[in-house]
């Protein structure tokens, strides 16, 4: 009974692996591999032979015999089929030919079967029993006792699958790509690891003669591997076999060897010593883990634990690209890029320089060729939608074959392996050439889907490359543009210092790219206001700064004709929105600090954080409230209001841009709000411009890289008030009055001794008559 149980799980694995397989393979490819047929029939055939087991005590001996042997020739075709299914995936294709041998060697297993199988009887104390005749006869049987089954198993179960896997071995080493040949590799596993799995059936089967009833076991590690190979997209470069084997090593047998030992020296030493030194050893156990654990880190993040799957890491790379910097390092960090991932050997970039011709922008060996005639090449696989394609395409690919020998000539020429070409609808501004891999590896299917899916990172890289390929120029505009970036950078630090004793200002301004579209000025407007602006203007680069140049003028320009401070925002959100270029927005914040009233008056334009700190509580609220940015309404006057807060000694503003708040560090980690308040509460006691360059410098530790968008901080310090300041006068007055009694009070004091010392020294009255008398 057991037996019919694990045969019943056995069909109705092979049940489902035939769902799943066929799912799977018309995902991913054509729906042709002959796998799946093998799959099924092999799912008939157990469900048949358990079937069988079940009836086996109710039908006759012959009955079974010619119910066994329907399964037998289902077996020996699907064995056949395996044979020839290694024909094909060596092969891709299947002729006449192939049919008809494959019809003749059904025949041949059915003879075996029907006319050559006497008996075939199933029990749980024979097993699987099958009487024939011996192949020889007298004493050639003493020396080879073969039957026509044993004859059978060999040739069916090892000789076909053998001469089929190893034709494909053959054919594959003589003419495959790399990726078919590790795919045969791998069926060949599923192949050893069925003969093995039949081994140990048979070794079982001599002790307890049962467990052969579990014989179509030994065709799962087959049934299982012979899809999948089908289904690998790449084939493991050394790095991925070196990242493999480490693997292997450091995490499944390090740690296996060592909790194998910890067992046994546990075991030992509780025996021999008791249970004290036996924990004494758990923890030396777990000391040896945790030392394994900090060798298997340091090897986790090198290089040689990536595999061929390289997607991820490929697209996070091509996104951290900065194309602020020279030419050259760009072109030769995506080079590095290619290299690092796709194990690209070379790299090349030609640029279309107008008339046909394409003019080379980078190469990465040296190596320049004229590819001038190529352009109707390029304009035809575009319009066929490919803009990407790889060498081994060539032969295989129907769409391609009215430019086989275009594009074979192509790759032959440039000594090229792949070709993506660089586009704007149909005008083809440029070319990216790829040499073959490393080890002069095809680039495979894999390597298409992902550089066809992350396209666009190449088409940005070809733009930027067309626009300054031209090294003359580009150096021309570079020293246009540092230039420019002192210019910007001065008119971004003039502003107005503030004079008034009672406040300490100061700010930093600290762009992601050389420079940016943040900024913070300070106006005087009398002697006893100061208008602060700090914002925020969307966009990145020069473009940025030009409009923060301008907005810095044309606010000031507002001021000479504009009183009110709702207005001035009001005129200002319209310039935004329609003088500067379209799309810009601003978000910051707009804060006048009126010195005679010890109020400060503020309008928030979706600054994203303002601070007070108040010395009283030494505390740190939020005040920006909600707030609206400029440049996207036509009327900003229904959305903004102004807020006021009042100012006392030693109160504190800080307000700051995303860049500080939304930054992030190299685990992820949001720099947030509570880091600016718990900064300004430790160092309240520094001047404003400390306090400003102090958030920075943290955000830089706390990040570890290089920041990601500009940072802006501005500080404001209310050293004194109106009502501190009276405080203080009303506090030296009293301070002076007291003095001033005290003073008078030790006069009197001084004075009442004199008289009492004067009247001491003068004679009796008494005594003066006495003696006058």
């Amino acid at each position: 009974m057991t037996f019919i149980i694990l045969n019943l799980f056995l069909s109705l694995f092979f049940i489902f692996e035939t769902v799943l397989a066929d799912r799977i393979e018309n995902r991913i490819d054509d729906g042709t591999n002959p796998a799946i047929a093998n799959i099924l029939i092999l799912a008939v055939i157990t469900c048949l032979y358990t079937l069988f087991l079940v009836v086996r005590p109710s039908v006759t001996p012959a009955l079974f015999t010619l119910l066994m042997r329907i399964c037998f020739l289902l077996e020996g075709c699907m064995l056949v089929n395996v044979m020839f299914c290694f024909i094909y995936y060596a092969w891709k294709y299947s002729s006449g030919i192939t049919y008809t041998l494959k019809f003749f060697l059904y025949i041949v297993a059915g003879y075996f079967i029907f006319f050559q199988f006497k008996e075939i009887k199933i029990t749980s104390d024979v097993g699987i029993l099958v009487r024939s005749n011996y192949l020889f006869s007298g004493t050639a049987r003493m020396y080879f006792p073969w039957t026509w089954y044993s004859l059978y198993c060999f040739i069916f179960e090892f000789l076909f699958p053998a001469v089929g896997c190893l034709v494909m071995l053959v054919r594959n080493e003589m003419k495959a790509q790399k990726l078919d040949r590790h795919r045969g590799y791998v069926y060949t596993l599923g192949l050893l690891l069925t003969w093995l799995v039949s081994g140990g059936l048979y070794l079982i089967s001599r002790i307890y003669v049962g467990y052969s009833i579990l014989h179509y076991y030994m065709y799962v590690p087959l049934m299982i591997i012979l899809p999948y190979g089908s289904w690998i997209q790449a084939a493991p470069s050394g790095r991925s076999l070196v990242s493999s084997f480490l693997k292997a090593v450091f995490l499944y047998l390090m740690p296996a060897a060592v909790l194998g030992a910890a067992f046994m020296l546990v075991y030992y030493l509780n025996e021999t010593y008791g249970i004290m030194v036996a924990a004494i050893g758990l923890a030396v156990v777990f000391a040896a883990c945790f030392l394994v654990n900090m060798i298997y880190k340091p090897l986790r993040k090198s290089k040689f634990f990536h595999t061929s799957d390289y997607a991820q890491v490929f697209e996070k790379d091509l996104a951290s690209i900065d194309y602020s910097g020279e030419m050259d390092e760009i072109a030769d960090q995506m080079f590095g890029i290619f290299n690092r991932n796709a194990e690209a050997s070379s790299m090349a970039v030609y640029i279309n320089g107008g008339n046909a011709t394409f003019e080379n922008a980078y190469t990465s060996n040296g190596k320049k060729y004229k590819i001038d005639s190529y352009e109707i090449l390029f304009e035809s696989l575009l319009n066929i939608g490919r803009n990407v394609v790889i060498s081994t395409e060539v032969e295989t690919v129907h769409a391609l074959s009215p430019f086989k020998k275009e594009l074979q000539d192509f790759f032959k020429k440039t000594e090229a392996d792949a070709l993506f070409i660089l586009n704007e609808g149909r005008d083809v501004h440029g070319i990216i050439i790829l040499g073959m891999k490393a080890g002069n590896d095809h680039y495979k299917e894999y390597d298409l889907s992902v550089f066809t899916k992350l396209y666009s990172y190449f088409f940005v890289f070809g733009y930027y490359m067309r626009n300054i390929s031209n090294k003359e120029i580009i150096g021309t505009v570079n020293r246009e543009l540092r230039m420019s970036a002192q210019i910007i950078t001065s008119i971004q630090e003039n502003m107005d210092a503030v004079k008034n004793p009672r406040l300490d200002a100061g700010c930093i301004m600290v762009p992601a790219h050389n420079i940016g579209g943040e900024f913070v000025d300070m106006i005087r407007l009398t002697d006893s206001r100061h208008l602060f602006v700090m914002g925020d203007l969307s966009g990145k680069g020069i473009a940025a700064s030009m409009s923060m140049v301008i907005l810095k003028a044309i606010i000031r320009a507002y001021l000479e004709e504009t009183h009110d401070f709702k207005q001035l925002v009001v005129k200002v959100n319209k310039f935004i929105r329609y003088n500067l270029q379209k799309g810009t927005i601003f978000a910051g914040m707009f804060a006048i600090i009126n010195f005679e009233n010890d109020t400060m008056y503020y309008i928030n334009c979706g600054i994203p954080a303002m601070f007070l700190y108040t010395e009283a509580y030494n505390n740190v609220i939020e005040i920006q409230g909600s707030g609206h940015i400029l440049g996207f309404v036509n009327d900003i006057s229904p959305y903004i209001s102004v807020k006021q807060i009042k100012l006392h000694k030693n109160d504190i503003v800080l307000a700051c841009t995303d860049g500080l708040i939304e930054s992030h560090s190299l685990r992820g980690e949001q720099f947030g709000k509570d880091r600016i308040q718990q900064l300004m509460v430790a160092n309240a006691m520094y001047p404003a411009q400390r306090m400003a360059q102090f958030e920075h410098d943290e955000l830089m530790r706390f990040m570890s890289h290089e920041m990601e968008d500009d940072v802006s901080v501005l500080v404001m310090k209310y050293l004194s008030s109106i009502e501190s300041e009276k405080e203080e006068a009303r506090a030296i007055k009293e301070d002076f009055l007291a003095s001033m009694e005290q003073l008078e009070q030790e006069a009197a004091d001084a004075e009442m001794l004199e008289d009492a010392e004067f009247v001491e020294d003068v004679p009796d009255a008494d005594e003066i008559i006495s003696d006058n008398v």
